[in-house]
């Protein structure tokens, strides 16, 4: 559910209303376009500037913007009104959708780099690795296989999608439709076990 960002003033947009924006957000939980257009129009200025300030690039921000968006359509009955206002709440979710933007560019970029730095240790043509190495490593392979399949089916999906497809722990919580401290909870536990398991062969 995507509109593009209007260019009204945030001066001319009407004061918060914690009262009728959590009254949109629950409309907006159950399909109410017509609530998530009310919210869209009061705050796409505000989200806007609060990614621009994180991003400091007009057209990242943009971007962001309609993720940002696009996520409070899904996840709008996320929002716990006993927890916070929903202008917080909806200014916390464009934040951290910009943090794991930069996140996500940092961490291809030390992708780039290590790929580089891997070509000019490692380039075409030099000295394969002796039979010992290339047993170790078969070793560590089939150790670190044999730990995952050792993991809960939860603990395995969560890490896979964090270092084998790169998503942030918020872009999985999402994904998968979990709260964010129980996603951590997954891949922290889920590390730890690999850990011992390894360790302990």
């Amino acid at each position: 559910m995507l509109i593009m960002k209007t260019n009204a003033p945030e001066s001319a947009k009407p004061a918060y209303d914690d009262e009728g924006d959590a009254l949109a957000l629950r409309g907006i939980a159950n399909g109410d376009r017509t609530a998530f257009r009310k919210i869209h129009d009061r705050y796409d200025g505000l989200l806007f500037t609060t990614i621009q300030n994180v991003l400091n690039d007009r057209e990242d921000s943009q971007e962001v913007l309609q993720e940002v968006f696009s996520t409070l359509w899904r996840k709008a009955h996320l929002f716990n009104g006993n927890r916070g206002r929903p202008v917080t709440w909806m200014v916390s979710l464009a934040r951290n959708r910009a943090i794991d933007r930069i996140r996500s560019k940092q961490r291809k970029a030390r992708l780039r780099d290590e790929f580089t730095v891997e070509q000019e240790v490692n380039p075409v043509g030099a000295a394969p690795i002796t039979g010992i190495e290339a047993a170790e490593r078969r070793d560590t392979c089939e150790r670190v296989r044999s730990a995952v399949c050792e993991l809960t089916p939860a603990q395995r999906e969560a890490i896979e999608l964090s270092y084998f497809d790169g998503l942030t722990q918020l872009e999985i919580a999402e994904r998968l439709g979990e709260p964010l401290g129980t996603v951590k909870a997954r891949i922290r536990r889920g590390i730890g076990k690999l850990r011992r398991i390894v360790k302990d062969n």
